[in-house]
């Protein structure tokens, strides 16, 4: 029996030497964001994400941290807006 092998994700070496997260948006109902250093605000209307360099901000409608590990997360839901502070 053939061993699946894992598809990995290639980074530009720009933005891994930003350290900048990897952002995923699935029309407007999921979110997944790679290099999440910490949630810092969670409600049904907002989520705010720290990942080191930047907090990405999310506002929408029912909003639900779906699966969230050491530095990954996913957010599901209604999503309305996406913006960045530096």
């Amino acid at each position: 029996m053939k061993e699946k092998q894992k598809e990995t994700k290639r980074r530009s070496p720009f933005l891994s030497s930003l350290n900048a997260p990897c952002i995923e948006l699935s029309g407007n109902r999921e979110l997944l964001i790679e290099g999440s250093k910490g949630v810092l605000e969670y409600s049904t209307d907002s989520v705010r994400i720290n990942t080191g360099g930047m907090i990405v901000n999310v506002s929408g409608r029912e909003l639900n941290l779906r699966c969230i590990s050491d530095s990954a997360l996913i957010i599901d839901g209604f999503i309305m807006s996406l913006s960045f502070t530096v």
